[in-house]
């Protein structure tokens, strides 16, 4: 057992065995830290904020769900993330209480920010579309000149993103297309027919690439009794937990680390048990952030010398600074059923990573728009896949897709998290986000919606929101400027996809990491979420986010 100190100095035991290595955080990157660690025989501790949940108590069930959400709305629990489409999807209590992790960001400047505080974290909300980099984004300023280019190559990740592929099952098949290198597949997860037929029609009156997403074949709102792979718990933490050399403080929320002055390394973690507001310090050789890009700002924000005396020194200044997300629009639409795709009976089926598809533009963009603004989109969609009763569908005797266009955001000073004046209920500086799109993305935004508009034209839809497809009263309780009813790109945070704040980068003047994830003036601190991010691309980060994480573990005992 260990003996941890407490702010009262009196001794409190925690029941956990010796470990080497702390991994702040339980999703997709806190997962495959502990089992990389782990493999490699270092005892690992992993702290996280949330309980651990049983299977069924994170799976999908209505009405009951649908009473919780409205629940939720009234109390403004969920006040920012009811916002997000995939909260409809998902049981509601896989999003954090906002009440109890609050965030502050300017009035004119609105930043919706999703949490998952449980064991498994965002990657049990997690759609599992799973895209690779493309080489070019990793020096995209060698073509335009703006901001960084990360300190590492494509090949520096490649080998990893093979191993993750491998290691989950992941479901896709070889396109031959840059903007999205192929990957190792186990298999297809065939489209519907009414996607062929969208497929067919943008090809050959548009000439737009058309591929099957490429993911995992379902994630935790499917009913059913184990855990998918798609979560943490289905996959990496679970052969983290088996090897023996992982274990779990849940409910423990990490406040920051104290650093030696003259060794310039991490001692001590402070942390708080959410139950009972109990602070304790936990001694430490090596610390992994994976909290999520946000969490993990506030920790380091928390830990950095101008919070506190016994902080590291960030000798960049951009901790916190170049925060970036995805900037996305999205639009529903329906097409009349016809002789073209429901001559067979429509293979409806479940909307996953997988069973979805893509408009992979990237920079290779459709030159019949002005293209007025750097970097590059793709748009996902699914048709026939939603899940919608027939008898909650207003035009039944139509087909319901959707399309939702995602694109790179620049890094930007201006974009960033400090810490607020104000404490949560631990007395925590609660996170201060000021973020909002430059002409950049609002320009990017219109061509991504003349590029929908055209693929709908082109498959014979017609654009909808979403009252005027699904009958459901409930939506009458969302305001009427929500971003669910807008045409317009909602504000950042929406998409979930954060990333930036602590770039890694070749020197200590320009960056926060060096390029093994290490913060410059304190070599035991690794920061492997999305936060060490120094662009973000446009493909979905988080297969990234895990490479980025086993290349960093995998290579510890070198670099220790």
């Amino acid at each position: 057992m260990l003996y941890c100190k407490n702010i009262k100095n009196q001794n409190i035991v925690l029941d956990l065995f010796p470990f080497e290595a702390i991994v702040v955080g339980s999703g997709s990157t806190g997962g495959m830290a502990a089992l990389t660690l782990a493999q490699q025989g270092i005892k690992v501790l992993i702290i996280e904020a949330g309980p651990q949940i049983t299977r069924q108590e994170a799976q999908s069930s209505e009405p009951k769900d649908t009473l919780n959400r409205i629940s939720s709305l009234i109390s403004k629990k969920h006040n920012n993330q009811i916002q997000h489409p995939g909260y409809w999807k998902n049981n509601p209590n896989l999003y954090a209480n906002e009440k109890l992790y609050p965030y502050i960001n300017p009035k004119n400047k609105p930043f919706l920010w999703t949490q998952g505080k449980q064991l498994g974290g965002r990657s049990l909300t997690w759609g599992g579309i799973t895209l690779r980099l493309a080489p070019s984004d990793f020096n995209s300023s060698l073509d335009d000149g703006f901001g960084p280019n990360w300190p590492i190559t494509y090949d520096d990740l490649s080998m990893h993103y093979d191993y993750i592929e491998n290691f989950n099952g992941i479901y896709g098949k070889k396109d031959n297309i840059k903007q999205v290198p192929d990957g190792n597949y186990i298999g297809e997860i065939s489209l519907t027919n009414s996607e062929k037929y969208f497929g067919d029609q943008i090809k050959s009156k548009l000439n737009y690439p058309f591929i099957q997403s490429r993911g995992f074949d379902r994630n935790s709102s499917v009913k059913e009794k184990d855990w998918p792979k798609s979560s943490s718990i289905g996959s990496s933490l679970k052969k983290a937990i088996e090897t023996g050399n992982v274990q779990i403080l849940s409910n423990h929320l990490v406040e920051s680390f104290e650093t030696n002055k003259e060794t310039e390394r991490a001692t001590k973690v402070l942390i708080v048990n959410t139950n009972n507001g109990i602070k304790k310090e936990l001694d430490c050789d090596l610390i992994f952030l994976c909290a999520s890009t946000i969490s993990t700002l506030r920790i380091l924000l928390n830990s950095e010398k101008s919070y506190k005396s016994s902080g590291f020194i960030d000798g960049s200044g951009k901790l916190g600074k170049y925060l970036m997300d995805h900037v996305s629009i999205s639009r529903f639409f329906s097409i009349p059923n016809s002789d073209n795709f429901s001559h067979q009976k429509n293979n409806s089926s479940t909307l996953s990573g997988a069973g979805s598809f893509f408009i992979p533009f990237g920079s290779e963009l459709p030159n019949e728009f002005k293209v007025n603004f750097l970097r590059g989109y793709g748009i996902w969609g699914a048709i026939d896949r939603l899940g919608i009763p027939k008898f909650l569908q207003k035009s039944p005797n139509e087909t319901i897709g959707f399309l939702i266009s995602h694109g790179e955001v620049l890094p930007r000073v201006s974009n960033k998290v400090e810490l607020s004046t104000k404490g949560d209920l631990w007395d925590i500086p609660i996170p201060k986000i000021e973020f909002e799109w430059s002409n950049n993305e609002l320009n990017m935004c219109k061509h991504m919606a003349s590029s929908m508009e055209k693929a709908i034209e082109a498959s014979g839809g017609t654009i909808k929101n979403i009252q005027e497809i699904i009958n459901i009263p409930f939506l009458k309780l969302l305001d009427k400027k929500s971003v669910a009813f807008s045409e317009n790109a909602p504000p950042p945070g929406y998409y979930i996809h954060e990333v930036g704040g602590a770039p890694m980068g070749l020197n200590e003047e320009q960056s926060v990491l060096d390029k093994w994830n290490r913060l410059w003036r304190c070599k035991n601190v690794f920061v492997i979420d999305g936060a060490c991010w120094p662009t973000s691309s446009w493909q979905s980060p988080t297969l990234t986010m895990m490479a980025l994480s086993r290349r960093a573990c995998l290579g510890i005992k070198k670099l220790i």
